[in-house]
């Protein structure tokens, strides 16, 4: 059994670096957080000066294979593309390591086409997310933003060697 001063945690899509401390880890955990954006990883090191931070995309990490006991994820993955994200998510994770990860609802992306629809613009982008949406529910695979389903998620974990 590891013990919980040696858990390596993959915060993917850190932004400020806060959902670690919201989830209460301990503080003897190892956090390692990645974000696409530099300027939150920039933010997270100031936030949280004893962690590390990096800036590479979730589908292409910069990690050995088996590196992390654990990744979590805020709503990063309906941003990236989730079945490459989740294969390296598999790949750095040890084996029988865990993944949380928060997801986007068919509820929020009709929500967020409300709030869009007075901009042409935006409301195309939407329609295009919940286009999205339906091709990861049937497909478990996207062609960009998107909402999840249960079905889809199972799909693309099947495929990624997670067992769901």
């Amino acid at each position: 059994m590891v013990g919980t001063e040696s858990i390596r945690v993959l915060d993917l899509g850190c932004g400020d670096g806060l959902t670690p401390d919201k989830l209460s880890l301990p503080l003897g955990w190892l956090i390692i957080g990645v974000d696409i954006k530099q300027a939150a990883v920039s933010k997270a090191h100031t936030n949280f000066p004893h962690r590390a931070f990096v800036c590479p995309a979730a589908e292409m990490l910069p990690f050995p294979a088996s590196s992390f006991d654990r990744v979590i994820s805020n709503v990063a993955l309906p941003y990236r593309d989730i079945p490459k994200a989740l294969a390296e998510i598999y790949r750095v994770l040890t084996p029988g390591g865990t993944l949380l990860a928060s997801l986007h609802s068919l509820s929020f992306a009709f929500s967020d086409l409300r709030k869009a629809l007075p901009k042409p613009k935006s409301a195309l982008n939407q329609g295009l997310v919940l286009a999205n949406g339906i091709l990861f529910h049937v497909a478990g695979r996207s062609l960009g933003e998107s909402f999840q389903t249960e079905r889809g998620v199972r799909i693309a974990l099947r495929r990624a060697s997670f067992a769901a």
